[in-house]
């Protein structure tokens, strides 16, 4: 009986391979890309022509390669980039698997043209559908040029599930800055039908990432924090350039850029209560630590990787996106969100509104911040850096006129009206007060006429010191009432409408479902959080003329008065100019 298993021909291995590696022309860019950092360049060229889906030429000044050395680099599992099993787990390279160009041949044309500095004359290298049409001796300047063209001709099925020549396009300019933005000590420029794009060798990480902000620049704080086993640094977005998607999360690892569910949700997690639920910030993290620290050998386009310690590095970015940006004041660094222009669907959104930048595998958008001039900022004017009065001065020159729905202020002003909802304003300074409290700045606690007896979660009634040590810090006056239940005394003076048991039962489902009690200031907001909506205005409630003006005087003492504790906007504004326009007055 004949064996029904056997060995796979070459060039259906190849073709399998490039299935995981090659994807679209834009894994091809960034496997080139990454070859020429690998090969020491101090310069590198990467130009986008021809018809769709394109041609693709990589240029670099590196130590180039002999004859036989190209011949090699074609052939699957060749590579000058580890040499035995340990070698995977000290990897400092880009490439390792010895598989992209022998890959990328078996579905394009391929041609090799490279010397290495020690030779005199070079070598050209023809590769088409994983077999080596021709070498031969060629004139070249030391490094090399791979041109890949005719991408899919021979796999016509997979030039079916590309994108427009649009997307496709916006897919290898991202490829592009995330090769180059990480890639210290070496130019980069960018050539496609629409123009060019320099790094500059000089140029930091960092810097690169804040040029390719453009206008968005003004509103990145920096980031720079180190544990044990890494270094964190780079930009975090303030809320003006959130996402839709997370096109605007970029990670990078000892210069390779890198996808990481759980950093994800560490930002998200750092961002809680600055943006609403259904955004994502931008954030741009350089993460370096030894190369032990991390196995890149993950995924066959090496887009994502494993740490050995993941939990040390996701609180260590928590904390210092969380530092940063709390530490930023609310009305000193950003516009104040003008609201006016119209969107698609005809109603009212804010000036500069983001479109969507999802993330889509290992290309997304076309850049990691909006491209310069892409967004607006808000039209209202706001303070120089260092002025923490501008909130004050802003919401103390509104003119409270009235009150519609019974959940929104109305309020006058030079250049137009505002809205302010009234709940969110309420809970932004409520929750202000209360992480005062919190932070020892010496917020009162009042004493209730009517205490309530609440029942300790089951789950740390062996806690019971911590509990109270977080009641104690939260403001809370207390005394036992049995084993397993606690009377509330007293609360913080900034609840004065305060709903205890409601927020108890919250706060008892809260820790019975974590088995933990809030260790920190960003662990504990959540219930801070909790507690300032317990105790708010609420929407449909009458507030008076004196009322809504004790609010805004208020609200401009607040810290991040742009939004409620959730990421809900507090207030916008309609510009005089908007309201002609929608009541078509022209002078």
């Amino acid at each position: 009986m004949a064996s029904r298993i056997r060995p796979l021909p070459d060039d259906v291995v190849n073709r399998i391979a490039a299935g995981e590696v090659v994807e679209r022309p834009a894994s091809v860019l960034k496997e080139l890309l990454e070859n020429a950092v690998d090969s020491g360049a101090g310069s590198v060229e990467a130009s986008v022509s021809g018809a769709f889906p394109f041609s693709l030429r990589v240029t670099d000044d590196g130590c180039g390669m002999s004859s036989e050395e190209a011949e090699l680099a074609v052939r699957r599992h060749t590579t000058s980039k580890i040499a035995s099993a340990d070698d995977l787990e000290r990897i400092a390279s880009f490439g390792f698997r010895g598989e992209a160009l022998p890959s990328i041949a078996s579905v394009a044309r391929v041609s090799i043209v490279t010397r290495a500095s020690v030779d005199r004359t070079g070598t050209e290298l023809v590769a088409e559908g994983g077999t080596v049409l021709s070498v031969r001796e060629a004139g070249a300047p030391a490094g090399t040029t791979v041109t890949v063209s005719g991408l899919f001709e021979n796999v016509p099925a997979r030039r079916k599930f590309l994108k427009s020549e649009r997307t496709e396009m916006s897919h290898l300019s991202e490829v592009f800055h995330g090769v180059a933005i990480p890639g210290e000590g070496i130019s980069f420029r960018f050539v496609d039908p629409r123009g060019a794009f320099l790094y500059e060798s000089r140029e930091s990480a960092p810097d690169r990432a804040k040029r390719h902000a453009g206008d968005d620049a003004q509103y990145l704080v920096p980031i720079d924090v180190s544990s044990a086993f890494f270094r964190v640094f780079g930009w975090a977005g303030l809320p003006q350039v959130s996402r839709a998607g997370a096109g605007g999360l970029w990670f990078f690892v000892n210069g390779r850029r890198f996808r990481d569910r759980g950093l994800y949700a560490a930002v998200r997690e750092a961002y809680r209560g600055i943006l609403p639920a259904d955004r994502l910030p931008v954030v741009c993290l350089f993460i370096t630590c030894r190369p032990l620290e991390v196995d890149v050998n993950v995924h066959p386009a090496k887009t994502e990787v494993r740490f050995r310690y993941p939990r040390d590095l996701n609180e260590l970015v928590r904390h210092a996106i969380g530092g940063a940006i709390g530490e930023t004041p609310a009305h000193a660094r950003y516009p104040l969100p003008a609201w006016g222009e119209r969107d698609p669907a005809g109603g009212l959104r804010p000036a500069g509104s983001p479109p969507d930048m999802s993330l889509e595998g290992v290309s997304g958008s076309s850049a990691p911040f909006p491209a310069p001039g892409g967004e607006r900022a808000g039209d209202l004017p706001f303070a120089e850096p260092g002025s923490e009065a501008a909130g004050e001065r802003f919401f103390s020159s509104l003119a409270p006129v009235g009150q519609v729905l019974g959940t929104y202020l109305v309020c006058e002003e030079a250049g137009g009206i505002v809205l302010v909802d009234q709940h969110a304003a309420d809970e932004r300074i409520v929750f202000s007060r209360l992480k005062d409290r919190f932070l020892g700045k010496g917020a009162p606690t009042q004493r209730w006429l009517r205490p309530v007896e609440v029942e300790l979660p089951g789950v740390l009634a062996d806690e019971r010191p911590a509990v109270e040590a977080f009641l104690a810090r939260t403001g809370f006056s207390f005394e036992p009432a049995g084993e397993e239940r606690i009377r509330l005394t007293g609360g913080p003076a900034a609840l004065p409408g305060f709903d205890a048991r409601r927020w108890w039962e919250d706060l008892r489902e809260s820790l019975r479902a974590q088995e933990t009690l809030p260790k920190d200031l960003l662990d504990a907001d959540r219930e801070l959080w909790r507690m300032a909506c317990h105790s708010a205005v609420r929407g449909g409630e009458r507030v008076t003329t004196e009322r809504a003006r004790l609010l805004l005087a208020e609200l401009g003492a607040a810290v991040a008065a742009h939004s409620c504790p959730h990421g809900r906007p507090v207030w916008i504004r309609i510009s005089r100019a908007r309201l002609d326009a929608l009541f078509r007055r022209t002078g």
